[in-house]
């Protein structure tokens, strides 16, 4: 064999690149396949944890039905329905502040509506009250903002000192507090 190969170079070349390449796009190709095969098994391997997980929803899905509705009615205590006007829960919002510090022994000498804030699921309507009291009037209308429902967060709290003594008067101390109060409707 080697003195053929000696004897005819030539065709000794061409019958090797002849075995030579198509060995080579062989192997290629077997290397693509095994790699695109490694490929999958590691996408089969990412999936595996996520149809386990929906497999257990689906187990689970009265349940979690269940939860979403309580849910649902917690968080339509706090809120205020999408059927219900920006404009509308600010007037509300804004009568039920001014009675709040009222009853709570301040004076209101302020108030006012802001513009409606459009957020993803909800808008924030907002209302500015200016009032007059002692700190005690204000920690009692704070303690009524915190049970009141649909929930009024107080977003900003502005407090000012007023000095002014009168000589038959005890000295006490008088606040003027600017409170920016917000809540929460519903957009879906």
């Amino acid at each position: 064999m080697m003195t053929w190969i000696k004897s005819h170079r030539r065709s000794a070349v061409l019958v090797g690149v002849t075995i030579i390449v198509p060995l080579y796009l062989f192997l290629t190709a077997l290397g693509a396949l095994l790699s695109a095969r490694a490929d999958y098994l590691g996408q089969i391997e990412a999936i595996e944890p996520r149809l386990a997980r929906m497999q257990g929803l689906i187990v689970k899905e009265d349940e979690l039905r269940a939860s979403l509705g309580a849910v649902s009615t917690i968080v339509g205590d706090h809120i205020y329905p999408k059927g219900t006007a920006p404009a509308a829960v600010a007037a509300s919002m804004q009568a039920e502040g001014r009675r709040i510090l009222g009853d709570a022994g301040m004076d209101v000498t302020n108030s006012q509506v802001l513009r409606p804030r459009k957020r993803n699921q909800f808008d924030y309507v907002a209302v500015k009250i200016v009032a007059r009291g002692s700190l005690e009037q204000l920690d009692a209308g704070l303690t009524e903002f915190a049970q009141f429902r649909p929930v009024i967060f107080i977003e900003s709290l502005d407090a000012f000192p007023n000095r002014r003594r009168r000589r038959d008067e005890p000295e006490s101390q008088i606040l003027t507090v600017s409170l920016q109060l917000l809540s929460l409707r519903s957009v879906l």
